[in-house]
């Protein structure tokens, strides 16, 4: 018996002497953040991602909260365990995002804040839509900066759109087979590669720009019936509700407006008499409030008596 007590506690004094030891430390939750892009339009999709996760157990919860010009300005996002969120901006800035990552199993967390990226104003945008003829609109647009492809889309009523062309050269497009007098709507989107990844952005659309088909028209005759007195006579152009009248005193003058009405005559008294006047006609259509025009006609010279 004192044999065995003897063995215990030279067991104990043993155990006192030697070094403590402890599990060794986990370490610390750590992760990179990446973005799609360096920089992009307003408008345009890009997204941010968490690689490289170590430290943790691999069971992820991913919640982003996107930053603007060093604000909180979308809320915060739980992703579940998806490591990415895209983001649309509707404003320029600089943008970043600050990300959590949760480990489930160990219960601990980590963030951090990356992914800059500046996002700009969007030059997409529809600079003209203007009739060729009765049945034909062209429009044209601003050219962006990397696009690929542009697509152009349209409507009549600004509630159903229809694709109607994918323009791979080029920035405008002749739509024909149209109806005269019709009021179009058109909107004009894009796809080209970014920066970073090289991803493809996908833009939203323009705001939409309206034009109507119409005729064109030309001075059939003119002449000075009387001193100081001009008569101008001028083809109907289909589609239009009216005519403007515009007058000169040189071919490639300062052309001022003397007449708008709906016929295709009309008679200017009080001209002075002797001079050498310029004339030209063009078609337009009212459509409630708006007045969409059409096309010059060549200009006709007469010397007034």
């Amino acid at each position: 018996m004192k044999r065995t007590l003897a063995a215990m506690l030279s067991a104990l004094m043993l155990m006192t002497l030697l070094p403590l030891t402890s599990p060794p430390a986990r370490a610390e939750l750590d992760f990179d953040i990446g973005c799609t892009a360096s920089s992009a339009y307003v408008g345009e999709t890009f997204g941010w991602h968490v690689s490289n996760v170590s430290g943790g157990s691999g069971r992820y919860e991913f919640t982003f909260t996107v930053i603007k010009d060093g604000f909180a300005y979308a809320p915060e996002l739980s992703r579940g365990g998806t490591p990415w969120r895209d983001f649309t901006p509707p404003a320029p800035g600089k943008y970043s995002v600050e990300v959590l990552v949760y480990d489930r199993t160990n219960d601990e967390s980590a963030w951090a804040e990356g992914g800059e990226i500046t996002v700009s104003p969007n030059p997409n945008k529809i600079i003209k839509v203007e009739p060729l003829s009765a049945t034909s609109l062209k429009v044209t647009w601003n050219k962006v900066p990397g696009a690929s492809e542009y697509f152009l889309w349209r409507s009549t009523d600004m509630k159903n759109w229809d694709l109607i062309i994918y323009i791979y050269n080029g920035t405008s497009f002749t739509n024909t087979g149209l109806k005269a007098g019709t009021r179009y709507f058109y909107k004009v989107g894009y796809d080209r590669t970014g920066g970073g990844d090289g991803i493809i952005f996908t833009s939203w659309l323009s705001p939409a720009v309206a034009g109507v088909p119409m005729g064109n028209t030309r001075i059939t005759s003119i002449n000075s019936p009387s001193k100081g007195r001009v008569r101008l006579a001028w083809a109907k152009a289909a589609g239009a509700t009216g005519y403007q009248v515009a007058m000169a005193g040189s071919r490639n003058g300062n052309y001022k407006t003397v007449r708008q009405l709906n016929g295709t005559a009309a008679i200017f008294s009080g001209v002075k008499s002797g001079s050498s006047l310029y004339f030209k006609v063009r078609p337009y259509r009212r459509v409630y409030t708006t007045t969409y025009w059409g096309q010059y006609s060549a200009p006709r010279a007469i010397k007034v008596k």
